[in-house]
């Protein structure tokens, strides 16, 4: 089917899109063909982009080209064409970057391979069904113009088939006339060198081909060359070893008109596929392919477009972490090749796909994972863990679970594949690593001459095989294994297994340890394992019921901060993520500060300071390549506001005076940017804002924040004049940030608190930042912001209902559980916990990433996993729950969020809790119906503000046996100082 000039013949199925500041108007284009559309812009003076978009329903061929012609007159922009499925959600494009348009009519064809897959849920692929056409002026310099499109039309092109074959030799019956039709060819017994030719009818662009041998594939190999005319040939691929009933040829962006199969052995004959270009459009395309064609479970759970989540293997040493996904493959380096369960057990191979897997943590928090296998009668555990010198163990455990023992083979498979799958990449992160030299010698396995694996154990079985040779879980499915002891691909696409005898006879149970490392000498099987426990405080906190849940997702989140370091850099990802945003880094500084981890934050500091530049400007981010100035002035504040919580928790005045150089410069770049409105100029700082930055209250209350901050660094430091200044500065700022709220407000006739000026976005997860920041903010209309969240609950319970559609969401939302409770709605900061404990991914391995699709096997990018500033977010959100500072009164708020269920029993006990005034410990539990007992530590040097759950209102209070009268309905006040105070209540507590 072919689209010819007409898509663009009604002029009225086109409908105009843009950002809040820009400009867009559709019209006919003068001078121009039949069936044309012109796009009038302006981007006023900023960024931005607008849109023209054709809703256009149609079925679309795997081969395909789109037409037009364009000219204009414009600056030099981005031009984007997006094909958009039907459901709206998955976005194919192609980019012509710094487009300046021409002024007469120029063609332009793209072709299906140059039109990529953007994103969405699918994950990747060819487009099958049209929902959408659109054309996107995205800014580059800006300003303003026109572009003028014509003649677009979609062209259905016929995919590489071949049209007639010619052969050395063909028996009766398996011509080769007939392989156009699907039929085999098969020479003649006596044809030494068998060769078959096939012709396509023209030059084509071909992705592969795939040759189904009819016994097996010519033990000496065989090569594919191509030809334009019949006479001059090139090779393009040749195989000088080959096994296995079927060979996949990886032919990326070949192009023949004939194409030819030479063998140097007599065959039995074979079925020969020509594929297109979308076979191997891409590395990871390829691979896919030949998943679809093999038995599930034979390959990741990636490579057949579902997604697999994973979690990592580490310490907090600032070292690269290792991968384990849900199904048990471990990725042993970042962006290495993996090792991959898979066992054979009464003549049967089973993979993940056979069983159902569970997951799990050391001591239900430690990040050292495991994934367990079960059937009827056998269990096999595959554990994570790393010594304390950084080697990584992966510890397979197989044991009976009936009466008798478990016999069978235990095979590890070495392959070319990431854990993280193609939708994740970033750089050579993600999808297909090459593995192009792989071999066994004196008990070690070495993958391209780097890492190494080493078995823990006396004997087992070693065999690789290169691509050609046939796929390992071929041989596998027979029991068997290649014949080499080491290979050489390519392509990369070497792969091996190693084989472990299992018997449970003796022990009711048999392990087999790995270690993997690139220097062998520091392997030992007596090494200690890294010490979590001596790391994170496990008895901070502690509680009744579900409260254990929620510690010890906290624990991990903690600790997932810490295994995501690179040296002393603080990175939110273990592979999509590798930067240090200062962003994230003030958030997951301040939750480790608040589990007792200060050298990392002190270490952070030292690193990421020096990077300011000298008008005191600081990078939103930091990575190997060095500072990104990309325009975010959010980071300013929030490295001022790092460096007050380190000294505010540790009172370490060198490394203050360290620091002052670098606070001093971020003030007076905050202070030298404020623009006549006395806010930050536009900027990019919240991630909606970055095709059309704007001026971002996200980043007016961090550079509030950092403000009053320093005004506290400065007195520390006794700087007096600085002292005087800048908290004429902050008073100066506060006064134009919240009267710029509410002049938005008011011009937009808002009941809600917006999230920037020029947008009056709706934005609960940015606002309830501001509470963490601020406290509860007397210049912000209460009103307004109580009805923020109001607003956000009644949305979020219409998602997670499905009334409202909305097939991801973003866990940053955890951030409003703090919010709500310093606002005192403790039930909606609860219902809240619930579900982001139950929609944990997975649930046992506690953690949450960056985007979290409804449908969990959906192949979409997640941003990371874990998300260790989402994950920071949860840690302060369940501080908050058991206490937080109220810093402009110097007090601590104890138990605002606490569950009635929690105190039940032996109740909930807090120990040695850092807070800004000294180390906090309690315990709080319900004596009877009518009383509850809150026992203080000593070690405060502020007051206390008691919200325990109650049912009825506070009826008497007493304070080591005396009258206390310092309470109100739901709250009592409690002066600093060990003691114990009994509440008594109206009626029973659990609300």
């Amino acid at each position: 089917m072919n689209d010819a000039q007409n898509l663009l013949a009604d002029l009225t199925a086109w409908r105009s899109i843009s950002t809040a500041q820009a400009k867009l108007t559709l019209s006919r284009a003068t001078s121009a063909p039949v069936g044309s559309i012109q796009m009038t812009f302006d981007f006023g003076g900023s960024g931005g982009y607008v849109i023209a978009r054709r809703e256009l329903v149609r079925t679309m061929s795997e081969d395909f080209a789109v037409h037009f012609q364009l000219r204009g007159r414009a600056p030099a922009n981005h031009l984007e064409l997006k094909l958009v499925d039907p459901t709206g959600l998955n976005v194919w494009r192609h980019v012509i970057r710094d487009l300046k348009p021409p002024a007469e009519w120029q063609e332009f064809t793209l072709e299906s391979r140059d039109i990529d897959f953007a994103w969405g849920p699918a994950g990747g692929g060819a487009i099958a069904e049209l929902g959408a056409i659109e054309f996107a002026i995205v800014a580059g310099e800006g300003g303003a113009g026109y572009l003028s499109i014509s003649e677009l039309s979609i062209e259905d092109r016929q995919a590489p088939a071949v049209r007639t074959a010619w052969a050395s030799s063909e028996m009766p019956g398996f011509e080769a006339k007939k392989v156009p039709g699907g039929d085999i060819w098969r020479p003649c017994a006596g044809d030494a060198h068998p060769s078959i030719t096939l012709d396509l009818g023209a030059d084509r662009q071909i992705g592969g081909m795939v040759i189904d041998w009819l016994a097996h594939a010519p033990t000496r190999g065989f090569r594919i060359l191509g030809s334009a005319d019949g006479d001059r040939w090139e090779l393009l691929h040749a195989a000088s070893k080959a096994a296995g009933k079927s060979s996949q040829i990886y032919l990326p962006g070949a192009r023949a008109h004939f194409l030819r199969l030479d063998m140097d052995e007599p065959s039995d004959g074979a079925m020969l596929r020509v594929k297109s270009f979308e076979y191997s459009r891409s590395v990871d395309a390829f691979w896919h392919n030949v998943a679809k064609a093999a038995p599930r479970g034979w390959y990741p759970r990636w490579l057949y477009r579902e997604q697999s989540l994973w979690t990592p293997i580490g310490t907090s040493n600032g070292a690269p972490c290792a991968l384990i996904n849900e199904e048990g493959m471990v990725e042993v380096f970042p962006g290495s090749f993996s090792i991959e369960p898979m066992l054979w057990v009464n003549g049967r191979l089973f993979t993940w796909a056979d069983v159902s897997p569970t997951q799990g943590l050391r001591n239900g928090w430690m990040p050292f994972p495991s994934v367990v296998w079960e059937s009827g009668d056998w269990r096999l555990s595959i554990q994570g863990e790393v010594t304390k010198s950084g080697t990584l163990q992966v510890r397979y455990r197989a044991e009976s679970i009936s009466n008798g023992s478990c016999e069978g083979r235990l095979f590890v498979v070495v392959r070319p594949f990431q854990v993280t799958p193609p939708w994740q990449r970033f750089h050579d992160l993600g999808g297909f690593r090459p593995v192009n030299d792989i071999a066994q010698c004196d008990g070690v396995v070495r993958i391209n001459g780097k890492e190494s694996i080493v078995p823990m154990v006396p004997h087992f079985e070693f065999g690789a095989a290169a691509f050609d040779e046939g796929v390992v879980t071929e041989y596998l499915a027979k029991g068997q294994l290649p014949a080499n002891a080491g290979v050489h691909d390519t392509h990369g696409f070497a792969s091996a297994v190693l084989a472990f005898d299992l018997s449970s006879r003796d022990k009711g149970h048999c392990e087999v340890v790995l270690a993997c490392t690139s220097d062998v000498t520091e392997i030992s099987s007596r090494a200690a394992l890294f010490d979590w426990d001596s790391k994170l405080p496990a008895s901070q906190w502690m509680g009744e019921g579900w409260a254990g849940d929620v510690v010890r997702s906290a624990l991990t989140a903690a600790a997932h901060v810490l295994v995501n370091r690179n040296g002393a850099a603080l990175q939110p990802g273990p592979r999509r993520y590798t930067r240090s945003w200062i962003r994230d880094g003030a958030v997951m500084g301040a939750a480790l500060l608040r589990m007792g981890c200060f050298e990392e934050v002190r270490d952070f500091i030292r690193w990421y300071a020096p990077n300011q530049r000298a008008d005191g400007f600081v990078p939103c981010c930091v990575d190997g390549d060095g500072p990104d100035w990309l325009i975010e002035h959010d980071s300013h504040g929030e490295f001022i506001a790092l460096v007050a919580d380190y000294h505010g928790f540790t009172a370490d005045i060198e490394s203050l005076k360290e620091s002052w150089i670098y606070v001093d410069k971020a003030v007076g770049c905050i202070e030298r940017l404020l623009g006549k409105d006395g806010l930050l100029p536009i900027s990019a700082s919240h991630e909606g804002y970055l095709a059309q930055p704007v001026h971002s209250y996200w980043d007016d209350f961090w550079a509030l924040r950092g403000l009053l901050d320093a005004v506290k660094l400065a007195r520390a430091l006794g700087r007096d004049e600085k002292e005087r200044a800048w908290t004429s500065l902050s008073v100066r700022f506060a006064t134009s940030l919240y009267a710029s709220i509410e002049k938005t407000r008011r011009e937009h006739n808002l009941d809600y608190i917006p999230c920037s000026v020029e947008w009056a976005d709706f934005d609960p997860t940015s606002t309830a930042s501001a509470i963490g920041l601020l406290g509860v903010p007397e210049g912000i209309d209460r009103q307004a912001l109580e009805r923020t969240f109001t607003l956000h609950m009644s949305q979020w319970r219409g998602k997670r209902s499905g009334s409202i559609s909305a097939p991801n969401y973003t866990p940053y939302e955890i951030r409003v559980i703090g919010a709500l409770v310093r606002l005192g709605r403790r039930d909606e900061a609860l219902e809240l916990l619930r579900f982001y404990l139950s929609d944990r991914r997975p649930p046992a391995w506690n953690q949450w990433p960056e985007i979290a699709w409804r449908d969990h096997r959906a192949p979409a990018h997640l941003g990371d996993l874990p998300h260790a500033w989402v994950g920071a977010e949860y840690v302060l959100a369940v501080r908050s729950l058991f206490a937080y500072e109220s810093e402009h009164d110097h007090k601590m708020v104890v138990a605002a969020g606490l569950a009635p269920e929690w105190i039940e029993g032996a109740g909930v006990k807090v120990e040695r809790m850092p807070t800004l005034y000294g180390s906090l410990s309690y315990s709080l539990r319900k004596l009877d119906r009518e009383t509850l007992e809150f026992a203080i530590g000593g070690g405060l040097s502020s007051g206390i503000v008691l919200r325990p759950p109650l049912a009825e209102s506070l009826q008497s209070v007493t304070l080591d046996g005396r009258s206390l009268t310092s309470f109100d309905r739901d709250s009592v006040y409690i002066p600093s100082g060990e003691a114990t105070v009994i509440c008594k209540l109206g009626s029973a507590v659990g609300r």
